[in-house]
């Protein structure tokens, strides 16, 4: 009996233990624990973000997109069974040299610097035909950062229009424990002076309401906080092999005398 009444103390007093550590796990981690007075007072000023060049979606050409200073032009001349091929960078005056010949592009589409080429062309070779390939500059891809309780955290590229929705979703979508009711947007190049938006997609998923489905801008900040139950299931998740641990040998007091002392 004593024995029982031992492995009793020390099952409590371990579970007691598990209780304050879980209950120390259970925080949300976007929770600041310091109180306002703790907030510093001396900010430095930073230079604000770089901008980016274009959107996500802007990086491949398309048939509309005008030729600018720094793309490259392969152009192909075909005149009869021959061809010419030609390289050439477009200069800050919006001209590129084919061969011997000076055309303006700056600004135009593909379609019509292929038809520039040609008349270009036309008084040097009997019906020629111009090929072009536009291979655009290096260029730098506006972008918003995604952090918090969501798959993939870390930088996306912003394509035009994008909302804090399609952030999370290029992000590989947010974790079940994820609270999307108060989703953080930290906005401003300056950070002594950041604007903090809040998204609520909960809004979203629940009633088809996209008010509160925030519009980006470049170099947005998003903070996907979770759950208290998150915390909770996460700190379980770390305490149970060490419940496991600690009570496996009490078992056999338990187990020993049930069975030795069992009557039918």
């Amino acid at each position: 009996m004593k024995k029982l009444q031992t492995g009793s103390v020390v099952v409590g007093v371990l579970m007691a233990e598990i209780g304050l550590v879980f209950l120390a796990g259970c925080r949300n981690p976007g929770q600041s624990t310091l109180p306002p007075s703790a907030v510093s007072t001396a900010l430095h000023a930073f230079p604000p973000l770089p901008k980016g060049d274009v959107y996500a979606d802007e990086t491949v050409p398309t048939a509309e997109t005008p030729i600018e200073t720094g793309d490259t032009l392969e152009v192909v001349i075909r005149r009869g069974a021959g061809e010419e091929k030609y390289s050439s960078l477009v200069r800050e005056n919006g001209s590129v040299s084919v061969g011997f010949m000076e055309v303006a592009v700056g600004g135009i589409t593909v379609a019509e610097a292929e038809r520039r080429v040609q008349e270009a062309a036309r008084p040097f070779m009997r019906e020629p035909r111009a090929q072009i390939a536009l291979k655009k500059k290096l260029l730098k891809v506006k972008r918003v950062f995604v952090f918090g309780d969501v798959k993939k955290p870390g930088m996306v590229p912003m394509a035009r229009d994008m909302t804090v929705l399609q952030a999370l979703a290029a992000a590989d979508n947010f974790q079940e424990t994820a609270l999307l009711e108060e989703i953080r947007v930290v906005r401003g190049g300056d950070f002594a002076k950041p604007h903090i938006l809040t998204a609520d997609l909960a809004r979203v998923f629940t009633y088809g309401d996209l008010s509160r489905n925030l519009p980006l801008e470049e170099n947005d900040v998003i903070f996907v906080p979770r759950e208290q139950l998150g915390d909770a299931r996460e700190a379980a998740l770390k305490i149970m092999p060490i419940l496991q641990v600690a009570i496996m040998p009490i078992y056999p007091a338990y187990l020993i005398p049930a069975l030795t002392t069992f009557k039918p």
